[in-house]
């Protein structure tokens, strides 16, 4: 596939769907709601999350990256959490985690300024068989 065609796979999960999204993750949640949607954005180059969901315990932005996940996904990763955590209709935290084709499973540091650090986790799917992922969620957008 084409550079950042199997992004936007990603863009309509359901609530179903986004419990194997989770599964990958390590995530557990009892329950599980989408709730992704736009998002005024201060930058017009910023683009809205892949993913946006409402855990038991948190709210988690899940973002599917066919790159890696250098200072300038960083920067809008950061912005995607920012703005989240502004709009959001509850109290919980917002975490982010990448889905990755392109690099291994690591946490990633993003120095911002001298004072905060922006911490994500990217998950690499190359340990995982992510054809049969990437199919599974094309059959199930097909329904």
């Amino acid at each position: 596939m084409a550079e950042f065609q199997e992004d936007m796979l990603f863009k309509n999960v359901s609530d179903k769907d986004a419990s194997i999204l989770l599964d990958i993750l390590g995530k557990k949640s009892e329950r599980v709601k989408v709730w992704t949607k736009k998002l005024r954005h201060i930058d017009p180059t910023n683009y809205k999350p892949d993913l946006i969901l409402e855990l038991v315990d948190g709210n988690l932005i899940i973002e599917f990256q066919s790159t890696l996940c250098d200072d300038n996904f960083s920067r809008r990763g950061h912005s995607y959490v920012a703005l989240t955590d502004q709009h959001k209709k509850n109290n919980k935290k917002v975490n982010l985690s990448v889905l990755s084709t392109a690099e291994d499973s690591k946490i990633i540091e993003y120095e911002y300024n001298d004072l905060n650090t922006f911490r994500y986790e990217v998950i690499g799917l190359s340990s995982l068989d992510d054809e049969k992922i990437i199919n599974n969620v094309k059959s199930k957008l097909k329904k």
